[in-house]
C-alpha cells in the first residue's frame, strides 16, 4: 500500500510573496527604459522572467500541479510578449488558450492510455 506524501506549501507561499514583492517594487521604482535592454535587447527579459516565476508559483498553489502551472504560465507569458510586440489580439488570446487546453487534454489522456 502506497503511503501518500504530505505536501507542504508554506515555503512555496513565502517564495511567491517574495517574488510578487519584487515584481511590485520593479513596477513602482524602476524606469522601464532602464530594463528594456539588459539581457536581450528590446525584450524586458529580467522583468518577464520575474513575472513568469511569480505567475508560475501562484498557479502552482492554485492548481496544486507544477506541470499544469507551467503550461498556463507559459501561455500567459506568450500572450504578454505578443502584446509587447504589437501582435496581441483577442484572436491570438483565443488561439493561445486553445493551445493550452489541447496540451492539457493531451497530457491528461496520454497518461491513462
Amino acid at each position: 500500500m502506497a503511503r501518500e506524501r504530505k505536501k507542504r506549501f508554506g515555503w512555496l507561499l513565502f517564495l511567491m510573496l517574495t517574488i510578487w514583492t519584487l515584481i511590485t517594487a520593479t513596477v513602482i521604482w524602476v524606469d522601464p527604459e532602464n530594463i528594456v535592454d539588459l539581457v536581450i535587447p528590446g525584450s524586458y527579459f529580467l522583468f518577464g522572467a520575474l513575472l513568469f516565476v511569480g505567475v508560475f508559483l501562484f498557479l502552482t498553489i492554485i492548481f496544486l500541479s507544477a506541470r499544469r502551472a507551467l503550461w498556463w504560465a507559459g501561455g500567459m507569458m506568450l500572450f504578454l510578449y505578443l502584446r509587447l510586440w504589437g501582435l496581441g489580439s483577442l484572436f491570438n488570446a483565443l488561439l493561445t488558450l486553445g493551445i493550452i487546453a489541447c496540451g492539457e487534454l493531451y497530457a491528461r489522456f496520454g497518461e491513462k492510455g
